[in-house]
C-alpha cells in the first residue's frame, strides 16, 4: 500500500506540473486499495448498500456480492465527520500533493499540500476503517483541512463502505449475483436466480 503511494508521489514531482490548473489528471481516489475487501450493510430489501451507493460507477449492470462475517472486538475507525477524517490523517499523513493536485484543485478550487491516511499504518491500529452514510454527502469531495498548511479529501469512496485490515472477516455464504434492471423509470437491482 505504503510503497505505491510513495512510488507515485516520486513520479508525479518529477513528471507532473507544478501549477495545479495544468490539464492533467491522475489518481482521484483516497480510499485503501482495492485488494482489499470492503463491505456496506444489508438495506430492508436485503440488497447491500454497496449496489446503490457508488462514487465512481462505471456503468455496471451486473455485480456479485458476498455476506462477511465479521467478529466481535475488532477495532474499527468511524468517520462520522469530516474532522474524524482530518484527525485520521494527522495521526498516519502521507503525502500525496504531487499526484493529487491536479484533480483536487479542479474539485475543490484549493491549492497547497495535501495528505491521505497512510493505509499501511493505520492498519498497525485498527482492523477496518468505515465511513459513515451521512459523512459522505457532508464531507466526500471536499478539502478538508488537517492543519494550517494542509488539507485532504474523501474520494473514491462510497457512502457506508468498509475496507477490512484484518484477515479474520470472512465470507460466510455462498456469492450472489444481482443485475440491475431498468424498466423506463427506474433501474433496479435484482437477486439473479441460481
Amino acid at each position: 500500500m505504503q510503497d505505491e503511494v510513495l512510488a507515485e508521489e516520486l513520479t508525479a514531482r518529477r513528471e507532473r506540473p507544478t501549477d495545479p490548473a495544468a490539464s492533467w489528471s491522475g489518481s482521484w481516489w483516497s480510499r485503501p486499495p482495492w485488494e482489499l475487501p470492503s463491505s456496506t450493510r444489508a438495506l430492508p430489501d436485503g440488497a447491500p448498500a454497496g449496489l446503490w451507493f457508488v462514487e465512481d460507477t462505471l456503468g455496471w449492470e451486473h455485480a456479485t456480492t458476498r455476506r462477511v462475517g465479521i467478529p466481535a472486538g475488532l477495532r474499527i475507525f468511524e468517520i462520522d465527520t469530516a474532522e474524524a477524517w482530518a484527525s485520521l490523517c494527522r495521526r498516519f499523513p502521507i503525502e500525496v500533493t504531487a499526484q493529487k493536485r491536479h484533480d483536487w484543485y479542479r474539485t475543490t478550487g484549493r491549492d497547497g499540500s495535501w495528505v491521505i491516511p497512510d493505509w499501511a499504518k493505520v492498519a498497525e491500529h485498527y482492523d477496518a476503517v468505515h465511513l459513515c452514510t451521512l459523512t459522505y454527502p457532508s464531507a466526500a469531495s471536499t478539502a478538508i483541512p488537517v492543519d494550517n498548511e494542509t488539507a485532504s479529501v474523501i474520494a473514491g469512496w462510497g457512502p457506508d463502505e468498509t475496507y477490512w485490515f484484518t484477515p479474520r472477516v470472512r465470507y460466510v455464504d455462498e456469492p450472489i449475483r444481482w443485475a440491475l434492471h431498468d424498466d423506463g423509470e427506474d433501474n433496479t437491482w435484482v437477486r439473479e436466480e441460481s
